[in-house]
């Protein structure tokens, strides 16, 4: 693999004490900007009963700024809402000193990105019904690759693996992984061993993807790498990317026959980006 930025680590912490209740902050409008653009949906943080709920509607054409056509092949998604926190567990974000691990207390299944409107999920992934097998997630990497992939996962602590995939109704196949670790340490490290190591099975020769940089302001905290398969590809167009977000890394994959378009991609980076963050 070729031109991967790599993230900073960030140190390891014991669990918190009891956080006050979270309210709607600055940052969260921030993103809610930088999300309606690419996401063609408006972000409704609302406090509920310790949950927050986000409201996804469509917008007018004219309130996305730049794209003018009547189709740009974004996906619409369902309403998302973040899971009830166990009682007083913090936010994995929002406060260092309540929780220097950067630990996500909820059941990361609940945290996966629902399949959009009109899509069919794949029955390979469990979803919210179970975790996903390591064995099965190292398939998307070179078979030369997955050994010491696997151990690398076993030494950094991979906890679990949370994982949705979909196809859509123009053939698009999507799927997410969450890997969870101890501490967001370990995750951070963990991610600098994908990128070094794990090559895509199906798209052995990408770069980074520069047009992400122009699609808004993910949450704080969270670190996004972003990568487009390079040319000549094979009959499927790859496109993929890491985020690490706490103690937790997502793997996002997404590929179409002939030519996969960024704008789906960049949509379903920052919609998870959001539920992780």
């Amino acid at each position: 693999m070729t031109d991967q930025p790599m993230a900073p680590a960030v140190a390891a912490g014991e669990p918190p004490a009891a956080p006050a209740t979270p309210t709607p902050t600055a940052r969260e409008h921030r993103v809610l900007r930088a999300a309606l653009r690419w996401t063609s949906a408006v972000l409704v943080f609302a406090a509920l009963g310790g949950a927050t709920a986000y409201a996804v509607t469509q917008p007018e054409r004219t309130e996305i700024p730049g794209l003018r056509t009547p189709e740009d092949g974004r996906w619409t998604y369902p309403a998302l809402s973040l899971p009830r926190l166990p009682e007083g567990a913090p936010r994995p974000l929002e406060d260092v000193k309540k929780n220097p691990g950067r630990r996500h207390y909820a059941d990361l299944r609940a945290l996966l990105l629902p399949a959009p409107e009109g899509a069919k999920n794949d029955p390979v992934f469990p979803g919210r019904r179970g975790w996903l097998p390591t064995g099965t997630f190292l398939q998307l990497f070179q078979k030369d690759h997955r050994q010491e992939l696997a151990l690398d996962l076993k030494h950094e602590g991979l906890r679990h693996i949370a994982a949705r995939a979909w196809t859509t109704k123009d053939g698009t196949h999507a799927a997410i992984y969450l890997l969870q670790y101890s501490t967001q340490a370990y995750a951070t490290r963990s991610q600098l061993d994908l990128s070094r190591i794990g090559t895509f099975q199906d798209a052995p020769d990408v770069s980074y993807d520069p047009g992400f940089g122009d699609s808004g302001n993910l949450p704080d905290g969270v670190d996004s790498f972003v990568f487009d398969e390079r040319k000549p590809r094979g009959r499927d167009h790859v496109r993929y990317a890491h985020l690490v977000a706490g103690d937790t890394i997502a793997v996002i994959v997404l590929s179409h026959r002939g030519s996969m378009p960024a704008v789906p991609m960049h949509q379903t980076v920052l919609l998870q980006a959001q539920l992780l963050g």
